[in-house]
């Protein structure tokens, strides 16, 4: 199977290939921003209403005082905004999440010095998503560094995040049992408890969650199931049923070039699509034939006028798809850069033709920052051991047999050899009296097997023993996969910022702030 590309390295390393995908220009290059601002002075915001809806959503939050600055400083033409999303994730999700919302936080403020003019971070909260298996369940380093799973009951009954109920606090309490002790482990579930306790749904226990770790820098949340912003949203959904044709037409001739291109698609629909769902009440998306409008699984069509009359009615019961989202999100505010994940970059790179469409310009694509925690017993397990991020990206299985044979000052391997050269020249010598009857060269070759099964087992155990006197070592190369590739993937995308919030407080995201906007999209490491 031919390896795809992958577009965040050919972005960082060559723009120029794929600049046709991300019209906004470079993220390296300052005059992209620069243009990028000049094009939303001419566009028009509903900056007022925005502002009244958040501040009192924030209100209700206990925001800081400086993310309600922030807010009115969204009141003020000049305004723009570096903006991100993520689906409300348990506990807020990996700490790719965290990475994002600091990602937003370090572009809005440096793009302030440098334009001159206020910018302000927004995270938007994937509240309409009812991708349940995405955001029920997270993993947090227990006692003796091993990710176990803090989850949520239920299968989600396919509601949306924004309308689901947040657990008790009994049922998180006893999944976090294990966390380790620390000066900080009671205020933090103590803050954790609070947050549960205070939280309405999903996405406010999210959100609650989330501006805890970033609140000194002004983090504005988005909750777009609020019934305010949809009802600034009603006219462009308004414009996505009446151009569902066009709009799937320029999704496929922007994907057919990616693809050319030697990248892979991450959306792939599959015919009719409207590029909106409809709360019925569960949320289905909205199809079309020849004939007429229907929802996904149902046989009922609809009539253009009748959704209009519906939409004009309940706009709350509409919401946008992935090929959408970004769309409306470039309607209602003056985005100046939005900040995806390596997966969102893929689909983004396809949108191109649909922001077009409706007359909007694509915003600058900043990838979020990629990070790798290591605590002091990993750098010193990692220099003990010889090992580079690397070797443990790519598995240790390896180094780990190694160990367990250069501490074998036995030679257990050459000592079995030889007794089975030992047993093999016993039974040759055995070999003449198979004169004596006719079944004696089956019993001879029945029980030397059995005996060679017997010494196999004799190896596997000494070896058994071997791998326990190397205990310490074992112990310390588990510790480095638990850790930095817990359940075989990436740090980022599987541990929960607790495992390490817990351990040394928030002075952990402090050290998340303090990494740089290098440009190049490569990994860093948070050393701690």
């Amino acid at each position: 199977m031919k390896e795809m590309r992958n577009p965040m390295q050919t972005m960082a390393t060559c723009f120029e290939q794929v600049a046709l995908f991300f019209p906004s220009g470079n993220p390296k290059l300052q005059e992209s921003f620069e243009r990028r601002a000049s094009y939303l002075d001419t566009r028009d915001y509903a900056r007022e209403s925005l502002a009244d809806t958040l501040k009192m959503y924030h209100t209700k939050l206990g925001a800081s005082a400086e993310t309600q600055r922030m807010i009115e400083e969204l009141r003020q033409k000049e305004t723009l905004v570096v903006i991100t999303g993520q689906q409300a994730g348990i506990l807020t999700g990996p700490l790719y999440t965290l990475y994002k919302a600091m990602t937003t936080i370090q572009l809005a403020k440096e793009q302030r010095q440098k334009l001159g003019r206020s910018v302000v971070p927004i995270f938007w909260i994937a509240s309409e998503d009812h991708d349940w298996l995405e955001i029920h369940k997270t993993f947090i380093l227990d006692l003796e560094g091993k990710p176990a799973p803090c989850h949520l009951a239920g299968e989600g009954g396919g509601e949306s995040v924004g309308n689901q109920r947040v657990p008790s606090w009994d049922q998180i309490e006893a999944q976090l049992q294990g966390v380790p002790d620390s000066e900080f482990r009671s205020t933090v579930l103590k803050q954790i408890r609070k947050f549960t306790e205070q939280a309405e749904n999903l996405t406010q226990w999210f959100a609650l969650t989330l501006q805890w770790f970033v609140q000194k820098w002004g983090l504005i949340f988005f909750d777009p199931l609020l019934p305010e912003f949809k009802r600034l949203a009603a006219p462009l959904y308004e414009q996505i049923l009446k151009m569902h044709a066009d709009v799937r037409e320029a999704l496929a001739g922007r994907t057919k070039e990616w693809v050319s291109l030697g990248f892979e698609p991450q959306i792939q629909p599959t015919g009719g699509e409207v590029n909106l769902f409809l709360a019925v009440p569960e949320r289905r998306a909205i199809m079309h034939n020849e004939q007429a409008f229907y929802l996904r699984g149902q046989e009922d069509r609809w009539d253009m006028d009748a959704l209009y009359a519906l939409l004009s009615q309940a706009p709350e019961r509409f919401s946008p798809n992935v090929v959408t989202r970004p769309v409306v999100q470039e309607y209602l505010f003056p985005t100046l850069a939005y900040i995806p994940g390596p997966g969102e970059l893929n689909y983004w790179a396809q949108l191109g033709r649909v922001f077009a469409t409706f007359g909007f310009v694509m915003p600058i694509l900043y990838p979020r920052l990629s990070a790798v925690v290591l605590t002091a017993s990993w750098q010193k397990s990692l220099s003990k051991e010889l090992l580079t991020l690397d070797d443990v990206y790519r598995g240790l299985a390896e180094h780990r047999e190694r160990s367990v044979r250069e501490r074998d000052t036995q030679h257990i391997d050459d000592h079995i050899q030889r007794f089975r050269q030992q047993i093999a020249k016993g039974y040759a010598e055995l070999e003449p009296l198979e004169e004596i009857h006719v079944n004696v060269h089956d019993w001879l070759v029945r029980n030397e097997a059995k005996v060679n099964f017997q010494v196999d087992y004799i190896q596997r155990k000494v070896w058994q023993a071997q791998r326990k006197r190397c205990g310490e070592v074992l112990k310390r190369l588990q510790e480095l996969e638990d850790g930095i590739t817990p359940n075989h993937a990436r740090q980022e995308r599987v541990l929960n910022p607790l495992s390490f919030v817990v351990r040394y407080g928030l002075s952990f995201v402090d050290r998340v702030a303090e990494l740089p906007l290098t440009g190049d999209f490569s990994e860093q490491q948070i050393r701690l």
